[in-house]
């Protein structure tokens, strides 16, 4: 509950009585002015600010973006920007990408866990163990999972030569 907020609601709303009871008290006539009639658009205006104040849940941030004079207002913007979550780590591959041999240099599709050609197992994207056959689906050995959905702790890519080849 924000009490500054609800004092502002509730003198618009005392404003509001006493521009509709004013012309009854003072003239003692009982027809409608425009004074009665501005009073009476002034109750719905205060009702929500009352309502609004009532609501908002930390009463040092004000509502309507600082517009009732909170100065803090930016530096409490600007920490839920800080505070942004990071992004989902992402895979370095794609899983439907083939694979070249590092052996022979021939494309391997990425549901097969040999070479086609030289017939030596194909590594493991993720953490550079050979590759195994589960379900006909190329499995790590090391967590058992398939090569997309390998937990093994990632290994950073490769940049030398290729074992069994000439540099």
């Amino acid at each position: 509950m924000n009490r500054s907020i609800i004092g502002i609601g509730g003198g618009i709303f005392v404003l509001a009585l006493a521009m509709i009871s004013f012309p009854i008290a003072v003239t003692g006539h009982e027809e409608f002015d425009l004074v009665q009639e501005v009073g009476l658009y002034f109750i719905a205006p205060a009702l929500a600010v009352v309502l609004i104040g009532s609501i908002s849940s930390d009463p040092r941030v004000t509502t309507i973006g600082g517009a009732l004079g909170n100065p803090d207002v930016d530096l409490v913007r600007a920490d839920r920007v800080r505070r942004a979550p990071a992004p989902p780590a992402r895979l370095a591959y794609h899983p439907r990408e083939a694979v070249a041999c590092r052996y022979c240099g021939s494309v391997i599709a990425p549901d097969l866990a040999q070479c086609p050609r030289c017939a030596r197992a194909r590594e493991c994207r993720s953490c550079g163990r050979p590759l195994g056959i589960v379900l006909d689906r190329a499995t790590c050995p090391a967590c058992a999972r398939a090569e997309p959905f390998c937990n093994c702790p990632h290994l950073p890519p490769r940049t030398g030569p290729a074992v069994g080849r000439r540099a």
